[in-house]
């Protein structure tokens, strides 16, 4: 079976390939750049007075941040391009009653971020969301007509699901247990504001990029990517586990129109909105008070936590919706036991998300090695309460995010 592990290290099989290859190390250059800056930075720290030297480090990180927002976009109209070229030369295939719905939410998604980023007010607020809302709600009709028409079964080698009812409910019971959990923990958590949105936008589209950097192909399915959850899950430790979960789905359609493997409306459910949602759990450890003091055990624990929901969300899709398959691998793999889908679905987790984890830990353990990366994410964090607080004490909805930002760097400045 690992004899049949895909990787993309020297992959020049085919436009698509290539690109995934190129890809590949022009972000291993990047992140080699970025920390040979801040050791850089490191080195010569003492050679500056401290206002000096912080203001050479937000300018820096500023400038990593549209170096990577370039790469990302890059990366996205890049592979995006090699998907129709292939589509063109039937070597991959497009549902329309599905793609097209979901490329037109992913384009409110977007188009309402940048509304919202430009006139934050609460009209636009209200027309955003009816926007999106309604390209979401579009987007369920699709699949339900897509499902019942008996197209998911005809394009998925006419193969049906194991267990409606069991689908349903997993997919009801983790989408309230995610929700609930969320509601929950992040009790004091406010409505989104511009620099959120902001966070959010910048936290998706990294993500979404890094998603087509693939490091290994599953044999069974499943793919290895270069820490493709760690943006969105430090938009979760920073800003909140019910923001979190709200983008962590969002990211989850964006998926879809990626990777459109959609036979069940509550196979759609567990698979990209439950199991990505789940991705925003990432603070549940920091916000229940925790291993103060200590940020990374906080990260590493909440992200295995958020982690383990999602291989959980992805089990069940697996089990009720793929288990069939497994008959399949067993006969090819000369393994019986893949014959049993709870078996089979546990494997086919296992063989990516628990490498996905420890790749995401390792990138996360040397991202916040950086004391002052860790500091903008306590100034974040302190920005959601401290921001509530002068809300409520002014009396008003939400605080203007320039006081919040001072009333936060007094309050770091005296405590550092």
């Amino acid at each position: 079976m690992l004899e049949d592990i895909k990787t993309y290290f020297a992959n020049f099989d085919g436009a698509t390939n290539t690109c995934r290859t190129i890809a590949l190390w022009v972000t291993v250059a990047l992140l080699l750049a970025f920390v040979a800056t801040r050791l850089y930075a490191a080195i010569v720290r003492k050679q500056y007075d401290e206002q000096t030297y912080n203001s050479a480090v937000k300018l820096m990180n500023g400038g990593w941040i549209v170096v990577a927002l370039a790469a990302a976009v890059c990366y996205i109209v890049t592979f995006a391009s090699c998907y129709f070229v292939d589509v063109a030369n039937d070597n991959d295939y497009l549902f329309p009653i599905l793609f097209y719905p979901m490329l037109v939410f992913a384009i409110a998604v977007v188009g309402s971020a940048i509304a919202l980023f430009i006139k934050p007010n609460k009209i636009a607020k209200i027309v955003c969301a009816a926007v999106v809302g309604s390209a979401f709600i579009a987007v369920l009709v699709c699949i339900i007509v897509y499902y019942t028409s008996g197209q998911a079964v005809e394009n998925n080698y006419d193969t049906d699901v194991l267990s409606n009812l069991g689908l349903y409910l997993s997919s009801v019971l983790l989408a309230v247990g995610v929700v609930a959990a969320a509601f929950f923990l992040d009790r004091k958590s406010k409505p989104m504001d511009t620099r959120t949105i902001t966070y959010a936008a910048v936290c998706v589209a990294l993500s979404f990029a890094l998603s087509y950097v693939r490091l290994f192909k599953m044999p069974m399915g499943g793919s290895i990517t270069f820490a493709s959850m760690l943006p969105l899950m430090l938009f979760a430790f920073m800003f909140g586990s019910r923001k979190g979960v709200a983008v962590g789905a969002i990211y989850g359609l964006l998926q879809a129109i990626q990777d459109p493997w959609i036979i069940h409306p509550a196979q759609f459910a567990l698979d990209y909105v439950v199991a990505f949602a789940a991705i925003g759990l990432t603070g549940i450890i920091r916000e229940l008070g925790l291993f103060k003091g200590n940020m990374r055990a906080q990260f590493i624990l909440g992200a295995t936590v958020a982690c383990g929901i999602r291989f959980i969300s992805h089990y069940f899709a697996g089990v009720f919706a793929f288990g069939v398959y497994g008959a399949g691998y067993a006969a090819d793999y000369n393994i019986s036991a893949l014959a049993n889908e709870y078996f089979y679905s546990f494997v086919y987790q296992c063989l990516y998300i628990i490498p996905e984890l420890v790749i995401v830990i390792v990138a996360a353990l040397l991202v916040l090695a950086s004391q002052s990366f860790r500091k903008q994410i306590e100034r974040r964090i302190a920005a959601g309460s401290i921001g509530e607080k002068v809300a409520q004490n002014a009396d008003v909805s939400e605080a203007p995010a320039a006081e919040t930002e001072n009333a936060v760097d007094k309050v770091s400045d005296k405590a550092e």
